[in-house]
Parts: C-alpha cells; sequence; structure tokens
C-alpha cells in the first residue's frame, strides 16, 4: 500500500512539472525589469529593437517609440538590428543606470542630430555582435531645440561614458563634427571601428582609454583626443593594444595632460602632430609608422621612451619635448628640421594646427625667426635603445643640455653648413653608448671636454657622396665601427667604449685614409671648412631666412633675413683641438648669424 501510495506521489508532482513547463512554453513572454544591487543594471531578458526603415517596433521594457525616435529610460540590454532612416536612440535612463546596446546588423541615420544621443546614463556600452556590420551617420546641419546650444555635435554623442566592444564592425560617419564622442571617459575594449569625421572621429573629454581593436579613422581634426585641459588627473589617453590607421588633418592623437601607448600598431599620417600631448608622453611599446607636416612626437613637458619601435618617415621635427629620455626601443627618424629636439613652451613649430605649414612657425626656440637662446631645464638624455637620425637641420637639438649614457645613436646630419650633426646650449657629454654622426662641418659642435668617453671629430679634405661608406680600423686591422650615410658629408664625429686613449687608428673614407691617435678625450683630425672655422663656430651671416624665405625655400633656410654678422653673439673658440674647435658661437636675438670666428 504504501509503494502505491508513493507511486501516486510522484505521478502528481510530475504533471504538475509539466504543467508548469508547458505553460512557461506556450504562455506570454516576460520582461524582468529589476534592478542589481548598486549599479542600477537590469537583470532578465533583451529588449528588441527592430528597424524597418520608416518605423521601428521594440518588444520589450525600458524603451518605447516615438515616431523614429526611441527612447531608452532604464538599465538594461537593448538588441537592435534592421534599418532606422532619419531617426535616433536616445538614452534618457538614470544617473547611475547602465545601458547595454547590442548592434545585431544594425543601420541607423539621423538628418539633423545625433543618430545615437546619450541625455542621461552611468554608462552606455555599445556592442558589435560577432560577424555583423553596423552603421551610424548624421546629417551635415544640427537642429538645436534652444539658441545657442552647441551639443550634441557627433553621430555618436554621450554626456556620460562610453564603452565599446564586440566582435562586429561598426563604421561611424560623422557628417557634422565628431565620430563618437563621450563628455566623459571613452572606453574601448574590442572590436573593428571604420570612422570617417568632419572633426575629431574619437573624442572622450576625460579620458580615452584603448585596450584593443582595430580602427580606420579619417579626421577633418584630430584622429584621437582627449580634451580636458581643466583637471590634472583628467585629460588623458592611454593605449595598450590594438590596431591604428589614422588620418588626420590635425592631430593624429592628442591628449592634455598623459599620452601613454604601452602597446599596439600605428600608422599615422597627420598635417600637425601625430602624436601629442601638452603634458607628457610616455612610451613603453608599441610600433609606429608615422608620416606628419608637423612633429612626429610632441610633448609640451617631457616625452620618456622605453621600448617600441618608432620609424618617422616624414616630419618637420621628429622628436620633441622640454626633455626627452631615450631609454630603449628602435627608433628611426627623418626630418626636414631637427631629429630630436629639447624646447620649452608650447608647440609652435611647422604648422598652425590646420595644415598650414607657412604659419605657427615664429617666436619658437630653434625655429625660423625665433630666438635661439638656452631655455630652462631642457635637456636630451640617451642612456638605451638603437636611434637613427636623418635630418635636414640639426641632428640632435637641446636648447639646453645633452647626455649620452648608452645605447647606440647614428646620425645622418645636414648637408648644409647653416646647421649641425649636434646641437646643445649647455653641456653635452658622452659617458657611454655608441655615437656616429656625419654632415655638414660648418657648425659642427662636438661633445663637451668633461664627458668620460673618448670622441674622435674628423673634416675630410673633400666632401662625400652619399652612399661612401667609412670605417674605422683598430692596429691589428680589426674593424671597430663603420658606417654608410643616405647623404653627402664633409664631417664625422665617432665615440664608442672601445676608443682606446694612446691607441692608433686607421679611418677610410672612399679614397680617403687618415691615421689617427686617440689623445684625450677630444681628438680631431683634419680642419674645419664651410662657415667660419673651428668646431662650432660662429654662423658668419649670408641671408637668412624670415618667413617668407621659409616658404619659398624651406626650413634649411633660417635667420632674420638680415646678412650683417655683427648682429651675432661672440665667436666660437677655434684654438684648443682638445675641444674640437671650441663652442659655437651665439646666434643674435633676432635669429641672425654667429660673429667671426677668431683666428
Amino acid at each position: 500500500m504504501n509503494q502505491l501510495l508513493r507511486r501516486g506521489l510522484f505521478l502528481v508532482m510530475a504533471g504538475a512539472i509539466l504543467m508548469t513547463g508547458c505553460q512557461s512554453k506556450n504562455g506570454d513572454q516576460a520582461f524582468e525589469d529589476t534592478e542589481a544591487e548598486g549599479n542600477g543594471s537590469a537583470v532578465g531578458a533583451e529588449t528588441v529593437i527592430t528597424g524597418k526603415g520608416d518605423s521601428v517596433s521594440v518588444t520589450g521594457t525600458g524603451a518605447a517609440v516615438d515616431q523614429r525616435v526611441v527612447t531608452i529610460t532604464a538599465a538594461g540590454t537593448y538588441r537592435l538590428s534592421g534599418e532606422i532612416t532619419d531617426g535616433q536612440i536616445a538614452v534618457n535612463a538614470g544617473k547611475e543606470d547602465e545601458v547595454r546596446l547590442i548592434l545585431n546588423g544594425f543601420t541607423i541615420s539621423n538628418a539633423s542630430s545625433s543618430a545615437v544621443y546619450g541625455i542621461k546614463s552611468g554608462s552606455i556600452t555599445i556592442t558589435t555582435e560577432e560577424g555583423t556590420d553596423n552603421y551610424i551617420s548624421d546629417g551635415t546641419q544640427y537642429q538645436y531645440e534652444e539658441e545657442g546650444a552647441d551639443e550634441p555635435d557627433a553621430a555618436v554623442f554621450s554626456k556620460d561614458d562610453i564603452i565599446l566592444e564586440g566582435s562586429g564592425t561598426l563604421t561611424v560617419t560623422g557628417n557634422y563634427g565628431c565620430g563618437i564622442r563621450s563628455r566623459d571617459d571613452l572606453n574601448v575594449k574590442s572590436g573593428t571601428y571604420v570612422i570617417d569625421a568632419v572633426q575629431d572621429a574619437m573624442k572622450g573629454k576625460d579620458s580615452v582609454e584603448i585596450e584593443g581593436g582595430t580602427f580606420t579613422l579619417n579626421a577633418g581634426e584630430d584622429g584621437i583626443q582627449a580634451s580636458n585641459d581643466e583637471e590634472e588627473d583628467k585629460g588623458y589617453v592611454k593605449i595598450s593594444g590594438g590596431t591604428f590607421s589614422i588620418t588626420a588633418a590635425a592631430k593624429g592623437i592628442k591628449a592634455e595632460t598623459l599620452l601613454e601607448v604601452s602597446g599596439g600598431t600605428f600608422d599615422i599620417d597627420s598635417e600637425d602632430d601625430a602624436v601629442h600631448c601638452s603634458g607628457d608622453v610616455n612610451i613603453t611599446g608599441g610600433t609606429f609608422t608615422i608620416a606628419t607636416g608637423d612633429d612626429g612626437i610632441h610633448a609640451d613637458n617631457q616625452v620618456v621612451i622605453d621600448d617600441g619601435t618608432i620609424t618617422i618617415i616624414e616630419s618637420y621635427e621628429g622628436i620633441e619635448g622640454l626633455t626627452i629620455d631615450i631609454n630603449g626601443g628602435v627608433i628611426d627618424v627623418t626630418s626636414e628640421d631637427d631629429g630630436l629636439n629639447a624646447a620649452g613652451g608650447n608647440d609652435g613649430s611647422g604648422n598652425d594646427g590646420s595644415g598650414n605649414l607657412e604659419s605657427g612657425m615664429e617666436g619658437r626656440p630653434g625655429g625660423p625667426g625665433g630666438a635661439f637662446g638656452s631655455t630652462e631645464g631642457a635637456y636630451i638624455k640617451i642612456t638605451g635603445g638603437e636611434i637613427k637620425v636623418s635630418a635636414s637641420g640639426d641632428g640632435i637639438d637641446s636648447n639646453g643640455d645633452f647626455y649620452m649614457e648608452g645605447g647606440t645613436v647614428i646620425v645622418e646630419g645636414p648637408t648644409d653648413n647653416g646647421n649641425g650633426t649636434l646641437d646643445y646650449d649647455g653641456t653635452g657629454t658622452i659617458s657611454g653608448g655608441t655615437f656616429m654622426g656625419t654632415g655638414s662641418s660648418g657648425m659642427l659642435q662636438s661633445f663637451s671636454s668633461d664627458s668620460t668617453q673618448n670622441v674622435i671629430v674628423v673634416y675630410f679634405a673633400d666632401t662625400k657622396t652619399a652612399g661612401t661608406e667609412w670605417t674605422l680600423t683598430s692596429s691589428d686591422e680589426t674593424v671597430m665601427l663603420s658606417g654608410n650615410s643616405d647623404k653627402e658629408y664633409s664631417s664625422l664625429f665617432i665615440s664608442s667604449p672601445e676608443l682606446k686613449d694612446g691607441e692608433t687608428y686607421q679611418l677610410a673614407a672612399g679614397a680617403e685614409s687618415l691615421e689617427i691617435t686617440v689623445s684625450g678625450i677630444i681628438t680631431q683630425s683634419g680642419t674645419q671648412s664651410g662657415m667660419g672655422g673651428g668646431t662650432g663656430s660662429g654662423m658668419e651671416g649670408g641671408p637668412g631666412a624670415g618667413m617668407d624665405d621659409f616658404k619659398n625655400n624651406g626650413p634649411r633656410n633660417r635667420g632674420s633675413g638680415d646678412n650683417a654678422p655683427e648682429k651675432g653673439g661672440e665667436s666660437g673658440i677655434t684654438d684648443n683641438p682638445q675641444q674640437g674647435g671650441g663652442m659655437r658661437g651665439n646666434r643674435g636675438a633676432d635669429g641672425s648669424g654667429g660673429g667671426e670666428p677668431e683666428s
């Protein structure tokens, strides 16, 4: 009897379960609108938004549609598909609400405002579904409800945080202003993004942080920008991964306080600086290929490079900051003016920020028509890495001090006598590493005699053609150093830990062969020719290049436009070969040439 009772009870319970399952399966779809503790995010089913061209359907809670404007008022996950023509996704939820938009083959356009508009929320996460293509675009003219309003101003705009992620592709066309813009933080975790904008492609006011993804950015202004210049802990860009192709009419990547790169691959073509920060630039990794009409890498304060591969194939100046510390990495710089430049003050070289190379030049230390004095706190320090510079101006130019403590530096300096392979206004010392520099002779400045590593300075009897190999061989016929410049050169100076005091070396360059015995820190061979006499002598005054000459003849012609050498400062000291012919004479404050050298 007990056995039959137990069997009956089991059948009743099983039937109840089956009935419950059938009701759940066949009944109306239920949507939970429950808030998780502490963050306001919804738990439960997705709300489905489907575009049908000139109409929209919404299935689920948290969103309502009025004509083609879908307004989301609650935290939750919203799946979007189809096409909405001249419509909008407006997020107007609670201040702590987290809203997730899953783009599952979704296209939306708006002729007079942002297509995705974050009015209020904790954050908006845009997720692209794997294998899908999604498109967001706005119009060329916006209509604002209030006179004088200027926001929103991007195809995707939010007053709060924007997070981008996913495995699909999102194409954004910003016909009015920016492509994607957050008034707070913009964070990208993954995904593929093709963004074309008349202003900035990607902009976060407080910060931009990118962990990964693939980016093709075409910007009428900056490619990536963080714009907050009022708070010290904001206005930064941090990139740890991703693949970037950036074409920008202004700056490629721009930050106000800190620009930090630890990984990623970057191909940047910009009219203004490719990598720019009004504060500091820190690079600890990544691969860069840069072509720019201004600086390749610029910081108003400090540039620190610890690692990475940086190839600057075209620039006005290669790397510029008040201070430059290079501790590692592989760096190859080609520049129309200085390769490395430690110069104080704001960026004002080469470009006025709109791609116009003819303006923005005046008043910058070392630039055409600017002052040529020392800048307090400026220095360049190299402790490691492999660095090659090919410069039409000064190869390495510090308006303060220059220190070389390690690494390998190869400089192919200028061919004109108005610039030098190395130029510094304070102390220039070498205590480690290998330095090899070729270039013209007229403005050559060697390391200071208070260096601790031996230096050889050579003035050749004739100018060597481009491609002429030189070799330095020890007495036992071991090749110590060698080089092959892509440009003509009439001088060479080298330093290496292998150079020994009292040793005799054979230097061959083309048909010319010299025997050089190292004697003291600075050993000079040959006689300087070109503009003035002696290493670092004053630049005698042919006609300088004011702005008009710069426009017509390029950045190599520099000065005040006045050919009177007496306008310059005192001449260089040329009678002490241990000083490598002496220090460069001071140029005048108006940019004119230095005085006559002493005989």
